[in-house]
């Protein structure tokens, strides 16, 4: 053995020394002696500063005071606080939590008793109060504060009553309770006959049902569903007892 192999560092067949590092000195979990791994880690996840990967120390706070929502004492790098306030409490757009900016105006002009900045009256230049209403009582989409227009109706075609232009409410049904084809909400009309002309106990205008019976159970030839007549005879005149009508009379 030689004199350079008698003083130099031995390793292993998996490449570790006789204290358990690597030639790069790093154990078999990844960690140098002083505990932290070939990205500057230790074994909790933060480097010699206290930082983790992203940023931040154990208390959450990255290196400039921000915590994990982006605030330092209640507010952004920007200044605002998570309502969008600065300290001064305005927004991004110099407004306060009620609409002024810090002259008393709001983003139309208007004071907080209503008189607007150029005009110096209730009305702006267009005509329109601090609500939005012009003398008329109409906002510019044209309804007032009851959300009617002038001939009376609202955003969705309603009067105040709760019928459109042609006379009908939502549900398609006018005044009288008829829709447009002419029935009802049960599907009759104003003769109390459904669209297939049959009335609520089901007989046509005549007093006949689908099958073509009144309400005695005869046809239109007078017969029953047996074939029977009201004298109990069919139509080649005989009885249930199959005996003829004349016989049966003498009998």
């Amino acid at each position: 053995m030689g004199l350079f192999d008698k003083f130099s560092k031995t390793f292993d067949k998996f490449g570790y020394d006789l204290d358990g590092y690597n030639k790069d000195g790093f154990d078999k979990k990844g960690y140098n002696k002083n505990g932290f791994d070939k990205h500057g880690y230790n074994n909790n996840g933060y480097d010699k500063k206290g930082y983790n990967k992203k940023g931040y120390d154990k208390k959450g706070y990255n290196k400039k005071g921000y915590d994990k929502k982006g605030y330092k004492e209640g507010y952004d790098e920007n200044g605002f606080d998570f309502k969008g306030y600065n300290k001064d409490g305005y927004n991004k757009n110099g407004y306060d939590n009620k609409g002024y900016n810090n002259h008393g105006y709001d983003n139309r002009g208007f004071s907080l008793d209503g008189i607007h900045i150029d005009t110096k009256i209730t009305f702006d230049k267009d005509g329109y109060t601090k609500k939005g209403y012009n003398k008329d009582g109409y906002g510019k989409d044209g309804f007032n504060k009851n959300g009617f227009n002038k001939n009376g109706f609202n955003k969705n075609g309603f009067n105040k009553d709760g019928h459109d232009l042609d006379g009908f409410n939502k549900n398609g049904y006018n005044i009288d309770g008829y829709d447009k084809d002419g029935y009802d909400e049960n599907g009759f009309d104003s003769t109390g006959y459904d669209e297939n002309g049959y009335d609520k106990n089901e007989y046509d205008k005549d007093g006949y049902d689908e099958n073509g019976f009144d309400s005695n159970g005869y046809d239109k030839l007078g017969y029953d569903h047996l074939s029977y007549n009201k004298e109990g005879y069919n139509q080649e005149g005989y009885n249930k007892f199959n005996k003829k009508k004349n016989n049966a009379q003498t009998d």
